[in-house]
């Protein structure tokens, strides 16, 4: 039973980890590892899923590359998820771009595509912080068509 306690603790990092390394900026340069393990019939922990991210830095902005392997149908590990968030610093505020990159569920051997992206944009002004965000994702014929805008203003008093 405390195989099955230490899974549960590991899942619960591992999740979190995930979130959190997808919408953090570059607190910390370079490559994160977390690993999930669980047991098999024979209560033998193997991996069964990797997170692995790239931190990087620029003159105007910070790069996030969280990438997610999961157990193939072959047993071996691959990359089924990729969330790129960059950063931007612009003269009034800053802009975020997220994409999310994920396997064909129908046939995951093909590489990876761009299913969602996410443009969130912060402007400072006299008066407060606006921010809007943009969500697109495919439609039918493979192009990005917005599909949720959303906007919301803070005072600076």
């Amino acid at each position: 039973m405390k195989i099955g306690c230490g899974v549960v603790a590991v899942v619960c990092v591992v999740l979190t980890g995930t979130t959190a390394a997808a919408s953090q900026t570059c607190g910390t340069l370079g490559e994160t590892e977390a690993t999930l393990r669980d047991p098999d019939f024979d209560q033998t922990l193997n991996v069964s899923e990797r997170v692995v991210t790239h931190c990087s830095r620029t003159s105007d902005g910070d790069e996030v590359v969280t990438e997610v392997y999961t157990r193939s149908i072959e047993g071996r590990l691959a990359l089924s998820r990729r969330v790129r968030r960059v950063t931007t610093v612009t003269s009034d505020g800053s802009q975020t771009v997220e994409e999310v990159e994920r396997s064909s569920r129908v046939s995951p051997s093909e590489p990876l595509r761009v299913v969602r992206r996410t443009v969130t944009t912060v402007r400072q002004s006299g008066n407060g912080t606006t921010v809007e965000r943009q969500i697109f994702t495919r439609d039918i014929n493979g192009r990005f068509v917005l599909v949720h805008t959303e906007s919301n203003h803070t005072s600076g008093d």
